[in-house]
């Protein structure tokens, strides 16, 4: 028995052997059943009567452990029916945990520093630490915005930026704006923030976080989505030049085929920094043709050479 792995033990046993309780699941982020693997209890009888009951035990759902700390105050136990005793309990569960809140999947897509505020966060989060919890997720829109290379005078700015430039939303921007009033209490007037409103705040910095890194990073390369900068799109261009032959003479809708719906807002300022850089010698596989009409088109459209 000695040998078998702990879940291995708990199906061997009897049902009615394995201790259960009902414990918070870090994992499925609620109350579940637990198996109790291990359970020692130290009582004190002199100068005040209490025991603390220590515990591994295991989420019978998702296997998850843990380790329950129990004090059970009996020097404030109350009366209350017959000879009936309600005796005040205190439970710890460690690690500590955000109720209600599960870890964001993905975080390992996440910046060095963006990632690592950001768990600093979850941690003062778990601690209790609330005033920090406040100033940390600030830090997060802040260090998101260096990141990104968004500037300006102050936060307030640079989350107007954030939308601006297309990095979130406008409704996003505005929910950041509350994070930023949050640190800003948190900071200047040492504000601790109630832990319901910090719960919501942290949703809204997962959605940034998630959003700017974790989608753009599980997305590419398995969903098609419009492209609006030249960084991308020129990977697409050197992918779809390799399908032609050389010294053929087409225009860009041509050699793009059906992915010129991905580029169709931003075509013009791509074509523009295109020829710029077959002028300049910074594009190779292609160089600039005719301007003409291509299978009917009303205008002229801009060709260019396979090379």
């Amino acid at each position: 028995m000695a040998e078998l792995g702990v879940n291995a033990e708990l199906e061997l046993r009897d049902d009615m052997s394995v201790k259960k309780i009902k414990s918070y699941c870090r994992s499925c982020g609620q109350d579940t059943n637990h198996g109790v693997l291990s359970e020692h209890t130290e009582s004190y009888r002199e100068e005040y009567v209490c025991d603390y009951v220590y515990q591994i035990v295991e989420c019978l759902g998702c296997e998850t452990k843990s380790f329950r700390e129990v004090f059970e105050d009996m020097e404030s136990a109350y009366h209350i029916h017959d000879d009936e005793w309600e005796v005040p309990t205190r439970i710890d569960v460690y690690p500590k945990f955000i109720k209600g809140h599960r870890n964001l999947d993905g975080d390992y897509y996440l910046p060095d520093l963006v990632g690592r505020i950001y768990r600093e966060v979850i941690l003062a989060f778990q601690e209790d630490a609330l005033v920090l919890a406040g100033l940390g997720l600030r830090g997060t829109v802040e260090a998101v915005c260096n990141d990104l290379g968004i500037t300006g005078r102050n936060l307030e700015a640079r989350i107007s930026k954030l939308a601006t430039a297309g990095s979130i939303s406008r409704k996003d921007a505005e929910r950041l704006h509350g994070i930023r009033f949050m640190g800003n209490d948190a900071a200047h007037e040492i504000k601790k923030p109630k832990k319901e409103h910090l719960s919501v705040a942290l949703k809204i910095v997962e959605h940034l976080l998630s959003s700017v890194y974790i989608l753009e990073e599980e997305v590419e390369g398995r969903i098609e989505t419009t492209i609006s900068d030249f960084e991308k799109f020129e990977p697409l261009l050197k992918k779809k030049v390799k399908l032609q032959n050389p010294s053929d003479e087409l225009p860009l809708a041509a050699i793009l085929g059906k992915d010129i719906r991905r580029v169709k807002e931003s075509v013009a300022s791509f074509e523009t920094e295109l020829l710029a850089k077959i002028a300049a010698g910074e594009i190779t596989y292609l160089t600039s043709g005719k301007l003409d009409k291509y299978q009917g088109s009303k205008n002229d459209l801009q060709h260019y050479i396979i090379v």
